[in-house]
């Protein structure tokens, strides 16, 4: 190779391993600075992220306590069991109803609750007296459900050893009036959030002196759609010592505020058993309309159903159910419910703005 392009290849090799070295030499300086750069970025990433997982907890937080809210508020104003059961405020109760069906004579119902909170016991001590025509022509829960139409009245005491949204425990003792049979148990609620779902487990234990042992399960997956519907699945089981077999039901409930003091309820409330053999008993829909009127104590129902049995061959039959109840005492719940959805609303609001 001449001489001279044997210099020019050595100087132009030169020249490129300096510029490489100046490169590295530049890089390698200049990766501290990217290093700082790069921490203060990702550490402001991270307090944005963790600004936006608190908010977004802040927000689950709110959204889990609204739809137990609105629960508690449904419940008390359907006087349901749910409620009844963790009421340790004094309530007055007093209900008569007509059920009405069709190619069957008029059954009338009576339903007197009175509960008393016991002073000085911080309400974890109260004492009821209960009385009841029930029957089982129309979809009460296993919970509420007495096998026979006779009158059922009982009196008794229950202590809350805990009571909080999350969490109610406690032991019922009591006697039967009319049969003088005596009973005992716990019961037992527990809450769960999921996303934006709250799951509500409760369990009852019941001895009676004269049928021995009763167990009831209850599972509630419960969603608030919007401030004005509110959807509940439901799945009871109970088992009693007396009888053969398992009993249980299916129930999914949509709840729809109308107007204040004006509630509506869509249910369809499905029954089995598990002896002699493991089959349908009924089929129950109904609609369930409660309304306040007059004073803030007083409440009318009309509750049109159409029900298919296993003992009538499952033949359709229509009936309806009017009802007029008197409420005194108790909680102040409805104001409670919308505070807290007005506090969900103004959470939800910087959570979702993409600014």
């Amino acid at each position: 190779m001449p001489v001279h392009l044997v210099s020019a290849t050595t100087q132009t090799t030169r020249e490129i391993q300096v510029k490489t070295g100046r490169y590295l030499l530049g890089l390698v300086l200049a990766l501290p600075c990217v290093a700082a750069v790069a921490g203060v970025a990702e550490a402001d990433n991270r307090s944005d992220s963790a600004a936006g997982l608190y908010a977004a907890d802040q927000v689950q937080r709110s959204i889990s306590e609204n739809i137990n809210s609105a629960a508690r508020w449904i419940d008390s104003f359907f006087d349901d069991e749910r409620y009844i059961a963790e009421d340790a405020t004094t309530k007055l109760r007093f209900g008569q109803s007509a059920f009405l069906e069709y190619g069957e004579s008029p059954e009338y119902k009576t339903k007197v609750n009175l509960s008393i909170d016991i002073p000085r016991t911080k309400k974890r001590l109260r004492v009821f007296i209960a009385s009841e025509d029930d029957t089982d022509k129309t979809p009460d829960t296993l919970f509420n459900r007495v096998e026979t139409s006779e009158d059922t009245s009982a009196a008794g005491v229950q202590f809350f050893a805990k009571a909080s949204d999350k969490q109610n425990l406690s032991l019922t003792t009591g006697v039967k009036l009319e049969s003088t049979e005596f009973f005992i148990g716990p019961r037992y609620r527990y809450n769960l959030r999921l996303d934006k779902w709250q799951l509500r487990f409760t369990q009852r234990v019941r001895w009676f002196s004269s049928k021995g042992w009763e167990a009831t399960t209850r599972f509630d997956f419960e969603h608030l759609l919007s401030d004005k519907l509110f959807f509940r699945q439901t799945l009871d089981g109970r088992w009693r010592e007396e009888d053969d077999g398992y009993r249980y039901e299916i129930r999914p409930t949509l709840v729809q505020q109308l107007a204040s003091g004006q509630l509506i309820e869509y249910q369809w409330n499905t029954q089995f058993r598990t002896s002699p053999n493991h089959r349908l008993e009924s089929s129950i829909a109904r609609v369930r309309y409660r309304r306040n009127f007059l004073r803030k104590w007083l409440f009318y129902e009309i509750n049109p159903q159409l029900a298919f049995r296993n003992d009538e061959d499952f033949d359709p039959k229509v009936g309806i159910t009017f009802q007029v109840e008197v409420v005194f005492g108790g909680k102040k719940l409805f104001k409670r419910h919308k505070q807290r959805a007005r506090e969900t609303q103004q959470l939800e609001a910087p959570a979702n703005d993409p600014g």
